[in-house]
């Protein structure tokens, strides 16, 4: 049985560049590609109306206009549960590593590993494993100690904060008051030692 792949991607050079790379240098086939998430849902459909998902999906997490890659994997894991995505992100902290695997992918690979390595994840995922990155997993890592001292809702308004999402989506998201949200903002500040969104941001990258 072919092995299939369907790059998301809103850089198109970037789609042709590894779709031409991957199918000349292994025995992957390319599915077909799209640079908005409208026009990947419209050929999903189509590919399950033939019984013909590819095999794995790289995904890019950051597209212009749109809601983030997160919702994104989320729908279309919801859509078509069968479904291996690999995120391939050129973010790398672990606040996005942590929350794209929630949202349902199955693996993650900075934009900067070398093609050995996306190879490597994309064999792994379509076998049925998990794969993160190695030189992301410190990140993870760290990520998960950072969080541990927050309580339920902190580590939600965490999250939201690293989709970078406002109080207000987010007070809107949660169904609290924005007040809460900013009182949430404060005490996860305290926790993990930062001042400000970038910092929190930077914190988790390095």
């Amino acid at each position: 049985m072919s092995k299939t792949f369907y790059i998301i991607d809103d850089h198109q050079m970037l789609r042709l560049g590894t779709s031409s790379w991957l199918t000349s240098n292994s025995d992957w086939l390319c599915a077909g590609s799209a640079g908005t998430h409208e026009a990947a849902f419209s050929d999903f459909e189509k590919f399950a109306d033939r019984g013909e998902l590819p095999s794995l999906v790289i995904c890019d997490l950051n597209f212009y206009g749109e809601n983030t890659g997160f919702d994104f994997i989320k729908e279309l894991c919801t859509l078509y549960p069968s479904l291996k995505i690999l995120v391939y992100s050129m973010f790398f902290a672990g606040g996005f590593v942590k929350n794209a695997i929630s949202a349902g992918a199955a693996g993650y690979i900075s934009k900067n590993a070398n093609s050995k390595t996306l190879l490597e994840g994309m064999e792994k995922i379509l076998k049925g494993d998990i794969f993160i990155q190695e030189e992301l997993q410190p990140n993870l890592i760290k990520y998960n100690t950072f969080t541990d001292a927050l309580t339920k809702r902190e580590k939600e308004v965490m999250g939201l904060l690293l989709r970078h999402l406002s109080n207000e989506q987010i007070s809107e998201q949660l169904g609290i008051k924005k007040r809460a949200v900013e009182n949430y903002i404060s005490s996860i500040y305290e926790k993990t030692g930062v001042n400000d969104r970038s910092e929190l941001e930077k914190r988790y990258g390095e």
